[in-house]
């Protein structure tokens, strides 16, 4: 109810406040898993975005219904690393097309 409150009594203010934690919580989700893409090594935050390492992303999303909600909920559990890192948005997509991402393909083909 508070929330609600001070929304309606200032909501340049609340929509200020929620863009801020967003931000703060974003920056440490992305220095907790490294600050950097896992496969490429991008680093320009814009760019990153959370892998799940189980390809069950949807199922986890399914649960939260904001993705600062599933980013929070990872800060809660201590932000685990075992079942997700971070990827940028190619490496990302890459991996989800074709089951691996072509830079980890590559060091696999050279190992």
């Amino acid at each position: 109810i508070r929330r609600k409150q001070r929304y309606w009594n200032d909501p340049e203010k609340a929509r200020k406040l929620a863009r801020q934690y967003r931000e703060k919580l974003r920056a440490e989700f992305i220095q907790a898993y490294g600050g950097n893409c896992a496969c490429c090594g991008e680093a320009e935050p814009a760019f990153l975005t959370l892998e799940h390492k189980n390809r069950d992303g949807a199922a986890h999303r399914k649960q939260f219904s904001t993705s600062t909600q599933v980013i929070a909920h990872l800060r809660s559990l201590g932000w685990p690393k075992e079942d997700y890192e971070i990827l940028c948005f190619n490496c990302n997509r890459a991996s989800w097309e074709q089951g691996i991402c072509p830079h980890r393909k590559g060091a696999q083909d050279n190992a």
